[in-house]
């Protein structure tokens, strides 16, 4: 799966600058509600953040391994 998303990210760095501001959009939203309404069920979009953070390493870290030229 970090193979295909780092592959993902060469072929489309737009698409994947569009994930990004989505995941962090969704964890300041989450996190406004979760302070505003002390509410448990907005931390899955903090469950959600980490997850896709867990991806986004991983994916960079095998992009600079496998797919940068090297100079």
């Amino acid at each position: 799966m970090f193979r295909r998303y780092a592959i993902f990210t060469n072929d489309h760095p737009r698409l994947h600058n569009l994930n990004l501001m989505v995941v962090i959009l969704v964890i300041l939203v989450s996190l406004y509600q979760l302070i505003e309404n002390e509410e448990l069920i907005y931390a899955n979009g903090i469950a959600f953040t980490l997850v896709s953070v867990v991806i986004f390493a991983r994916a960079s870290e095998y992009k600079r391994k496998y797919l940068t030229k090297n100079k």
